[in-house]
């Protein structure tokens, strides 16, 4: 279960297939930030010990998964490009709470949140990209998603266990809200998000 409370357009893996340079290069820098956002949270809250040995394993798989993205985009001789960020990301974590627990709360469930977007939106790509002649990119996609379900099951699952699950429940459903507009409100482009 992906916890979003609105699905992605039909339209969109099909839009996003149109400019693959673009959405390789956005991919790629959505699993660098992934990698960074969970040694990050080891690194600022180390006072929650079991959060460094399951994150520590996340940064790794999502840096594998950074190679292979990048590894496509140097097969297709492609750079990766500068990063004019992600204004989906950054919508979620403008509601995040200032600081303290709360905001270690916040910042577990909006990634599991963008991990639950990007898995249902691997799912499409990797559903699409044969019928737009992408087929070893339609098999990265589909590799990817089942790595991304597991994701976000694990930062909800850690939110959980350090801030129980009625709280984590409560806090989600008002992130739930946020992300849900984000995606009703910013315009369609060739990005995971």
């Amino acid at each position: 279960m992906l916890r979003l409370t609105r699905q992605t357009d039909a339209g969109w893996a099909r839009q996003a297939l149109s400019d693959v340079p673009a959405l390789l290069a956005d991919h790629a820098r959505c699993e660098q930030k992934a990698a960074a956002t969970a040694l990050s949270l080891i690194t600022t809250y180390p006072e929650h010990p079991m959060l460094a040995q399951p994150l520590a394993r996340l940064a790794q798989e999502e840096s594998s998964h950074f190679f292979k993205v990048l590894s496509e985009m140097t097969r297709r001789g492609l750079c990766l490009g500068r990063d004019a960020g992600d204004p989906y990301a950054r919508g979620l974590l403008a509601v995040a709470s200032p600081g303290g627990d709360q905001r270690l709360c916040d910042r577990l469930l909006i990634s599991a949140l963008i991990e639950a977007r990007s898995c249902e939106r691997f799912g499409l790509l990797s559903a699409a990209a044969p019928a737009a002649g992408e087929e070893r990119l339609g098999r990265l996609y589909g590799e990817l998603f089942v790595a991304e379900a597991c994701h976000h099951a694990l930062f909800f699952d850690l939110a959980g266990r350090i801030f129980g699950d009625e709280s984590s429940r409560t806090r989600l459903a008002e992130l739930q809200e946020v992300e849900a507009e984000l995606c009703r409100t910013l315009p369609r482009r060739a990005a995971i998000h």
